[in-house]
């Protein structure tokens, strides 16, 4: 896509919606361009504020490759009237990513190499960076909101009552499809009931033939809350071990 194109892109949608002392902002657009945006090109001169969106991305990330599809201006911010915010976009997510491969990650690589050997992808993925863009993000605070130890757990039991939708939005961070090999995915849910708002940031991963990866983070308030309970969980497990049962299974 040249420059010119990209530039008759329709601007990024933002929405608002207060929930009591909190404001919750979704920005959505379209998936970052190929190539540098701006009008100018920019430089390595050129301050990181006034980068366009690939720019900034390269210029503030160590991984040798992005994701095929990002939604680079896309965002969840939940603030309080007081100034204290999280936060939850593409950059902050893949800054986060394994910049060196660990021992986990080069070992499912082996043994997705060894099962796709004709695989032309397959025999590129081992390089010194975590090639499935895994994230254990888990929001970025800002304003003064600090994250502290509680034994106060989110009440999930309660979010299954069903209640009002005031406000819902899925928010795409960013996608790869692994040159059809699999599929890594980033994405944060928000809904807002009478009882609270709830939000859901998880990254899923699946390598065929080797493993399926969810990492969630989770956060909930009350209402009339002045506080956020976040939690953070991993499930994985090896596709060979994994079972699929259809409704006609006993």
């Amino acid at each position: 896509m040249s420059r010119a194109s990209e530039a008759k892109l329709p601007a990024p949608k933002s929405e608002e919606f207060v929930f009591g002392d909190w404001t919750l902002r979704v920005v959505k657009s379209h998936i970052m361009g190929s190539q540098c945006e701006a009008s100018t090109e920019c430089t390595d001169e050129t301050e990181v504020e006034k980068l366009c969106n690939l720019c900034r991305y390269e210029r503030l990330l160590t991984l040798p490759s992005l994701p095929d599809m990002v939604f680079a201006n896309n965002l969840l911010q939940i603030k309080h009237k007081s100034g204290g915010s999280i936060s939850f976009s593409a950059l902050s997510a893949l800054q986060c990513v394994n910049d060196q491969e660990d021992t986990l990650q080069v070992a499912h690589a082996e043994v997705w190499k060894e099962a796709r050997a004709d695989c032309e992808f397959a025999q590129k993925v081992v390089k010194p960076y975590d090639w499935t863009y895994t994230t254990d993000f888990q929001g970025m605070l800002a304003g003064g909101l600090k994250a502290e130890a509680t034994t106060e757990r989110i009440d999930l039991d309660k979010l299954r009552v069903r209640e009002e939708i005031k406000f819902y939005e899925e928010i795409f961070l960013y996608e790869d499809e692994l040159d059809d090999n699999g599929s890594t995915r980033c994405v944060v849910k928000v809904r807002v009931m009478p009882s609270g708002f709830f939000v859901v940031f998880r990254h899923y991963l699946r390598v065929d033939q080797v493993i399926v990866r969810v990492n969630d983070t989770r956060l909930y308030s009350p209402v009339g809350a002045s506080h956020i309970l976040r939690e953070s969980s991993t499930r994985e497990a090896p596709i060979p071990k994994l079972q699929v049962c259809c409704r006609g299974c006993r």
